[in-house]
């Protein structure tokens, strides 16, 4: 029974302790896989060509989810095509709580979308490059629409099979564990970002 006036210590277990390791041991992980790979995630201040032209976008629930630009090997409408029947795009939805009845591909006109919203954009860049959540870095791949999940965007820049859709030329890596460690100040500029781009420009 706690004493009135008296201020009760938390007590962590060793359970809690284990979750505080497991959660930085994650952390880093994923700071590896992003810090390796070629994609990035930012915030996107479109051009004004980017806002006059026409894209193939991948459409869920009749709403455009988001938009694909073609690279050098592969038009945007097969990638479009590519990600609204990939499996693991549908499961990277429904863990984000996205409702995803319907998954389709279908043509964009720039003029129809609401380019004043906060949008997210995934651009390709050197392997090692560190993003820094507010202007992207080399060519634009993949535009995501307003209200989109941001563990999606980050998903699609490091998931072998998510990421070759977006990108023709991402690096095959059968497993990442063979890479480089990153030091400690990569981990924390990279985790440090991902939590910038959460709130760009002091964001909501």
């Amino acid at each position: 029974m706690a004493i009135p006036g008296r201020r009760v210590q938390e007590v962590k277990t060793g359970k809690d302790r284990g979750k505080e390791l497991d959660c930085e041991k994650k952390g880093a992980f994923l700071a590896r896989r992003k810090k390796h790979s070629t994609l990035t995630a930012g915030v996107y201040y479109p051009k004004p060509e980017a806002i006059e032209a026409d894209y193939w976008g991948v459409f869920v629930d009749n709403t455009p989810y988001i938009l694909l630009v073609p690279d050098e090997e592969r038009s945007a409408r097969e990638k479009a095509e590519r990600l609204a029947e990939s499996a693991n795009f549908r499961t990277l939805l429904e863990a984000t709580l996205t409702a995803c009845e319907r998954i389709e591909a279908k043509p964009v006109e720039g003029s129809a979308v609401d380019w004043g919203a906060p949008l997210t954009v995934i651009s390709a860049s050197r392997s090692g490059d560190v993003e820094t959540g507010t202007r992207e870095i080399g060519e634009v791949r993949a535009i995501l629409m307003p209200g989109c999940h941001q563990a999606v965007a980050d998903t699609l820049c490091i998931d072998d099979t998510l990421a070759t859709v977006i990108d023709s030329k991402f690096p095959q890596v059968s497993n990442f564990d063979d890479l480089p460690e990153l030091s400690e100040r990569d981990v924390k500029m990279s985790l440090g970002n991902l939590e910038a781009r959460k709130h760009p420009r002091g964001g909501h």
